[in-house]
């Protein structure tokens, strides 16, 4: 079917050339006056824009339409040698024009360069003198002229033919064979592809009556130099006015117009008024000489405009990607001031745009002690250095910021023109950094410690071997359950108590021993470990101070240790020795209190810390499959959950659905309420989407406005109800931010389904996000559901 429709509009294109290669060579057309002479020949014109804009292969259809207007219009015998040689030597030349021009040269076709024009100028007359010189001979061969006019119809015939390669073809290729091209592609442009061959034109009244000014100077130049007895043929200097306006104001698009028009109107003139013999000849060559000068002048304007126009889209783009860094970017001049600097430069110094004129950059905001070091850093960029250090910097408000500080000089010519400095917040690394090195330090103290009580060490080790392997903290408190009594022969009973989440109420993890002794829950007040940070012994009551949480009938001697990692108090590990006697050792020794006392200390440091570090390995596990903002499942999360579930429905031979949605004009929104506004409405998404879908279903963030949703067990059609339930209901939400009501929401939706629409994770992503695209090209606030992809 597509070849069937192929050959049919080539076939089209084909007679359409043909009948209009005939009707541009009839004599009334060309002015013939007579054999070899003629004042232009816009059918070579057609034939070239044909060999050059669609296919040097169409030689053959031109050989073949030369030779038929020689029979039908001129009456020349058949197997004359200007319907032979001539028809297939004009081929032949204009061919090999065509295929230099396309292939080694390949020139812009729409002429928009002054390279390429030049170049199509130059093959276009070389051909032209080929084609004249065969020609010329035919007609000499044939007795249609004597060989003493040779040069005189050589010069009409190569004018004729160099007026209509530079005169009719560009108009031709410009404006006409663009459109044949593509009607015989038979596959729609890419529409940047589009863009950039087919710029648009803003029509405005001012174009419009530049326009109309335009016409009516041509036909007023045409007046004067044909329509006035005093001036005919003369004042042709005049023609040029027009052309190089058009050219010099819109470029070789308009010229090219501009050109057939005068041309047209100069052939139309000579019929009214014809000339000398002598004229014949000068006012072709005015022609040839005005349609090359258009063509070069507008190919130039075309040219500076599409730089200008690369430029200033260079140029934004470099702009936006300043503006839009997330690091603070500064651009300074040769005497260091600031020249230019985006957002995130402003919020990291917290200086206003109009303040930049008054900052010398290499002191500004410089610590005391280190203003020896730093204000010599931006000499060196100066100096032609690259920098790449970590600094400090105290901002407007006083608060000292550790820096990463990328500079690099700027230079023009091998000349420094100024320094381009990135400065990224390194602050928390920093800090993190040196917690993790005193971290290090403390832990490193704790082992020469621990190295000192090897017999005891060897059971701590084995513990805190098994709490490291431990995956959490259900897991770890089974160690503590196992391993302490091991520890503290002498405290059979004991419980890891830790804090809720609430903090308000210390609750036991596990107990071994004598449970019923043992208070399950207490308040932290309850306890004097934790109310003094340190060991608390407790004798029965009546011998000494006692927690709270002891119970009544408690006759033994108890020690609570609290249990803190790196700053945080995770809860308190409680010890009960059955009888105080047995924790004196022999006379004039080291209390055994004081021993179990310090070796309950490394205890309860050590599965304070391996429980601080599961409850943080837990907690960045959530933080890594949770959107900080929304509290949604991120992206990383929903590719993973959407393999598993494909995997599973593949083997239940169930159905799953992916809904995309995304919150339309948002960064609109953004721009009217703010930012923190923004924050509260993605929130609000975020409950509305727990609330509104089942527990099964997998809401997740995708990316900025964008949400994605796993719904197990669901096909499209489901998925489109829901979607469409769902976009109703953020369309009737009303939300207020800090008193002040938010404007209407709405929400576009996408919907694909396994299997309906794909077999894989990345297809059915793939598809969601292309039915939201064409929701949003739908106008928004709509539901698209993917069409069945054939298999």
């Amino acid at each position: 079917m597509h070849s069937r429709c192929l050959i049919i509009r080539r076939a089209l294109v084909s007679l359409s050339f043909v009948l209009l290669y005939l009707l541009l060579n009839r004599p009334e057309v060309i002015l013939f006056s007579r054999t070899g002479f003629v004042a232009w020949y816009p059918a070579i014109g057609l034939a070239m824009a044909l060999l050059l804009g669609v296919s040097p292969w169409y030689a053959l259809l031109v050989c073949f339409s030369d030779a038929l207007a020689g029979r039908l219009i001129y009456a020349q015998p058949p197997m004359s040698f200007s319907n032979t040689v001539d028809a297939a030597g004009i081929a032949i030349c204009y061919c090999a024009a065509a295929y230099v021009l396309r292939g080694p040269l390949q020139i812009d076709l729409g002429l928009r360069r002054r390279r390429d024009v030049v170049r199509y100028v130059l093959v276009s007359a070389t051909a032209a003198t080929g084609a004249t010189i065969i020609g010329v001979a035919c007609l000499i061969a044939d007795h249609s002229i004597i060989s003493g006019e040779y040069k005189s119809s050589a010069l009409g015939w190569f004018l004729g033919d160099a007026i209509g390669l530079v005169g009719i073809a560009p108009f031709l290729l410009v404006h006409v064979f663009p459109h044949v091209r593509k009607w015989l592609s038979l596959t729609p442009p890419h529409p940047r592809s589009a863009r950039a061959h087919s710029p648009g034109t803003k029509f405005t009244f001012g174009a419009l009556a530049e326009t109309c000014a335009q016409i009516f100077t041509i036909l007023a130049v045409l007046w004067v130099m044909f329509g006035t007895k005093d001036g005919r043929y003369d004042h042709f200097y005049l023609c040029f006015i027009p052309i190089i306006w058009i050219a010099m104001r819109q470029g070789v698009r308009r010229v090219v117009t501009g050109l057939l028009a005068l041309n047209f109107g100069i052939v139309v003139a000579m019929h009214l008024f014809p000339p000398t013999a002598a004229l014949f000849a000068k006012v072709a060559l005015l022609m040839l000489v005005l349609s090359a000068v258009g063509l070069i002048v507008g190919s130039e304007v075309s040219e500076r405009h599409r730089l200008a126009m690369d430029l200033n889209e260079r140029t934004t783009y470099l702009d936006s990607l300043i503006q839009n860094s997330p690091m603070g970017i500064v651009v300074l001049d040769r005497q260091g001031s600031v020249e230019l600097a985006n957002s995130a430069f402003e919020r990291l110094f917290q200086y206003d745009r109009h303040e930049f004129t008054s900052i010398d950059m290499a002191n500004v905001g410089i610590p005391e002690d280190e203003a020896r070091d730093s204000a010599q850093l931006i000499p060196q960029i100066f100096a032609g250095n690259a920098l790449h250090r970590t600094v400090r910097k105290r901002r407007k408000d006083g608060q000292v910021l550790d820096l990463a500080l990328r500079g690099v000089p700027l230079a023009v010519d091998g000349e420094i023109r100024g320094a381009y400095l990135i400065y990224e917040d390194v602050s928390e690394q920093i800090r993190a950094g040196e917690a993790q090195r005193r971290h290090a330090e403390s832990l490193d103290r704790l082992v020469k410690e621990l190295e000192l009580r090897t017999k005891q060490m060897t059971s701590l080790n084995e513990m805190g071997s098994l709490l490291a392997c431990s995956g959490t903290v259900k897991e770890a408190c089974a160690v503590v359950a196992n391993s302490v009594p091991g520890l503290f022969p002498e405290a059979p009973s004991g419980a890891l108590y830790m804090f809720k989440s609430s903090r308000d109420l210390i609750e036991a993890a596990v107990r071994w021993g004598k449970r019923d002794v043992l208070a399950p829950t207490f308040p932290p007040d309850a306890c004097w470990s934790l109310r003094r940070g340190q060991p608390h012994w407790s004798g029965y009551p009546g011998n000494g101070i006692a927690c709270q949480h002891l119970t009544k009938t408690s006759t033994t001697e108890c020690l609570c240790v609290p249990m803190v990692a790196q700053g945080n108090t995770v809860g308190v590990l409680h010890l009960d020795f059955e009888s105080a006697s047995k924790l004196r050792r022999d006379s004039g020794t080291e209390s055994c209190r004081d021993s179990q006392q310090q070796l309950a200390i490394s205890a309860a440091s050590q599965i304070a810390l391996s429980l601080a570090s599961l409850q943080l390995r837990e907690t960045l596990r959530e933080q890594a499959i949770r959107d900080p903002l929304t509290r949604l499942f991120n992206r990383r999360f929903l590719e993973e959950s959407l393999e598993r579930e494909l995997q599973v429905a593949g083997r239940k031979k169930q159905s799953i659905a992916v809904l995309f949605l995304d919150l339309d004009h948002f960064k609109r929104f953004n721009d009217t309420f703010g930012h923190e506004a923004g924050d509260m409405v993605l929130q609000s998404l975020a409950d509305l989407f727990r609330n509104f879908f089942r527990a099964t279903d997998i809401c997740c963030r995708y990316g900025g406005e964008e949400f994605a949703i796993i719904l197990p067990e669901s096909s499209s059609q489901d998925a489109a109800i829901r979607a469409d339930a769902l976009r109703s209901e953020v369309k009737s939400l009303r939300l207020q931010y800090k008193k002040q009501t938010l404007g209407q929401l709405t929400l576009s939706a996408g919907v694909a389904a396994f299997p309906e629409h794909g077999s894989t994770s990345l297809d059915l992503l793939n598809i969601a996000d292309q039915c939201l695209y064409q929701s949003k090209a739908r106008g928004r606030d709509v539901v698209t559901v993917a069409l069945p992809q054939n298999v």
